[in-house]
């Protein structure tokens, strides 16, 4: 099972999901999306949680891996930060500063669908590609003027480094999040899966409305201040959404703005990438 900071863990737990789970789960943590999907392309996990930009980015390796549930997020989920003392206050004040996020990710898919929406060209943007504790000491350094991130990274920037959240449309971003397989853990290991999914929606749903115990597992399993957690838990929690055309739809938005900025080496068509349990 791949996990990242934050992740699935702490909420299967605080949910009670884990109580009586009838197989073993081996976790790995990652720091983000993308080096755990490239873990479920070499085989070296069987599923995983991560947002929807890097999955979608990963499909020109035709690694085997499927999106086979989905989440969507209720309330912000992805942000820009800057400095308090910043004079950016608006997206479009970020023509021409240079903004960190990971390449491929939910960060970087609100940078390019944002300047596709103000009409301006990918570059307009001077993105600079790294991961999220490198992105928050270039943030907190100067190095660069942004970071799109999401939480809890967000959130700890807020409490610890006293950066600020930069107003964005929310709707930039479907804010979906899959569970992830692979050809070979469904064809292997399907009924786990189907079982896992299961209990990972009921925790989703427990999560919704037990805000302030998820908050306190969270902080007990990564170390994360506790006022961090609650504010992040508050503000946003993944809820089920069903793998439908209309997703799939949004899903191929994602594709064709990452093939337009060059990421994508070719066309993708997304549909044959989703499979249900």
């Amino acid at each position: 099972m791949g996990d990242q900071k934050g992740g699935i863990q702490a909420l299967l737990d605080a949910s009670g999901q884990l109580k009586e789970i009838p197989y073993r789960i081996e976790w790995t943590q990652f720091p983000n999306a993308a080096p755990l999907i490239e873990a479920l392309g070499a085989g070296a996990i069987d599923t995983g949680l991560g947002g929807d930009a890097p999955f979608i980015y990963s499909l020109q390796a035709n690694a085997g891996v499927k999106a086979i549930s989905a989440f969507r997020a209720k309330g912000a989920s992805t942000t820009i930060m800057v400095p308090r003392g910043s004079s950016i206050a608006r997206f479009d004040d970020l023509l021409g500063r240079r903004v960190a996020t990971p390449r491929g990710s939910i960060g970087h898919y609100v940078l390019l669908a944002g300047l596709k929406r103000l009409k301006r060209p990918f570059n307009a943007i001077d993105i600079k590609f790294l991961n999220p504790s490198d992105g928050r000491a270039a943030l907190t350094s100067g190095a660069v003027d942004a970071w799109a991130i999401w939480d809890p990274y967000a959130a700890i920037g807020e409490l610890s480094d006293g950066m600020r959240i930069l107003p964005i449309d929310n709707s930039l971003t479907p804010g979906l999040a899959f569970v992830y397989g692979t050809d070979a853990s469904l064809e292997n290991k399907r009924p786990l899966l189907v079982d896992f999914a299961s209990r990972l929606a009921a925790a989703r749903r427990w999560s919704e409305v037990n805000r302030d115990a998820y908050a306190q597992m969270l902080t007990s399993q990564t170390g994360v201040p506790i006022a961090a957690t609650k504010r992040y838990v508050g503000r946003s929690v993944l809820v089920p959404a069903p793998i439908d055309a209309g997703l799939i739809a949004e899903e191929q938005q994602i594709a064709d703005v990452f093939h337009e900025a060059g990421l994508l080496n070719q066309p993708i068509s997304v549909a044959s990438h989703f499979q249900t349990l």
